[in-house]
This record gives structure tokens, C-alpha cells and sequence, in this order.
């Protein structure tokens, strides 16, 4: 999952660039005024934003609640096959092959449900992460055209820049509060 979310901030922290590089039309009357840059730590504004927890919490608990479910469906698996393996010696060719086939498409089963409750988790932490990095941009935006900035940009696409042009902690206090 970091990598994924560091490649988030990334693309995040680009598209924002992109998107002002290309909607900042510079006008001749304001050419002498300097440009208000910032730039903010995307990484860091995603963990502290309060709704990033809440997001976290959800998944947790869609986690768990996967969790129990493949555990109840591995206990009835393995009943089946305990209960086979105390009478497979009783039992006639065709009904041993008929509870081997059964317990078979059980297992089968088991798998499938694993392998697509994983992927629903996958998808929904996905989700969450997109949600979460679009309120932050929006905010960021929001934050931008309050406070007339021209640029803010992801601290991983500066190799330097003064200290206070380092806007997170003001970004993550305007998110919080005004992301409610």
C-alpha cells in the first residue's frame, strides 16, 4: 500500500501542478508582483487529515468482518474434511470418490471466496485513498484561491524552497477544519 500511496501523492501532486501551470494566465498589469509559491507535503497532509482515520477505521472494521467470515467458512470446510477422514475407511469406492469431489468443490469454493473478498478489500481501500486525496486537493485549491497563491506544489517535486513555503501544517488546519 506505501507504494501505491507515494505514487498517489506523486500523480496527485503533478496533476495539481499541471492544472495551475496551465489555468494561471499571467496578465501584464500584475507582472511585477512576485508569485506566491507553496508547497505542501502530501504524504503528511493525508495521514493527519482527521477523515483519513475515519477511512482507516471503515476499512478495519470491512477488514475484520471479511476476516470472520473466511474464518466460519474455513471451520465448515474443515468439519467436512475431519468428518470425511473418520469414515473414509467405512466408506464404499463411489461414496469416497463422492465425498472427495465434494469436499474438492468446497475448497474450491473457500478459495474463490477468498480470492474475491481480498479483492473487494483492495478495491475499497482504493477508494478510500481516491476519496481522501480528492478532498485534499480540493482543499488545497480551496486554500490556494483564498490566500492568493499562484502555485502550490507537492513537496516531493521541490529539491529546495524557503521554510515558509512550506505550507502543510497551515494546509492540514484548513482541511480539518473546513473538511468536516
Amino acid at each position: 500500500m506505501k507504494s501505491s500511496v507515494r505514487f498517489s501523492f506523486a500523480l496527485a501532486g503533478f496533476m495539481l501542478l499541471v492544472g495551475y501551470a496551465f489555468s494561471a494566465t499571467p496578465s501584464t498589469k500584475d507582472s511585477s508582483k512576485p508569485l506566491k509559491v507553496g508547497y505542501v507535503n502530501l504524504e503528511m497532509a493525508f495521514d493527519q487529515y482527521k477523515k483519513t482515520a475515519e477511512s482507516r477505521d471503515e476499512f478495519e472494521k470491512e477488514r475484520e468482518n471479511q476476516q470472520k467470515e473466511i474464518a466460519r467458512k474455513q471451520e465448515e470446510l474443515r468439519k467436512v474434511q475431519e468428518s470425511y477422514e473418520k469414515q473414509k475407511d467405512i466408506l464404499k469406492p463411489d461414496e469416497k470418490k463422492k465425498s472427495e469431489e465434494e469436499i474438492q468443490k468446497l475448497q474450491q469454493e473457500f478459495y474463490n471466496f477468498v480470492g474475491l473478498a481480498n479483492q473487494k478489500l483492495d478495491e475499497k481501500k482504493g477508494q478510500l485513498i481516491e476519496s481522501r486525496l480528492k478532498e485534499i486537493q480540493d482543499a488545497i485549491k480551496d486554500f490556494a484561491i483564498r490566500e492568493k497563491y499562484d502555485f502550490i506544489l507537492n513537496s516531493q517535486a521541490v529539491f529546495y524552497g524557503p521554510e515558509g513555503a512550506d505550507i502543510t501544517d497551515q494546509i492540514i488546519k484548513f482541511l480539518n477544519k473546513e473538511k468536516k
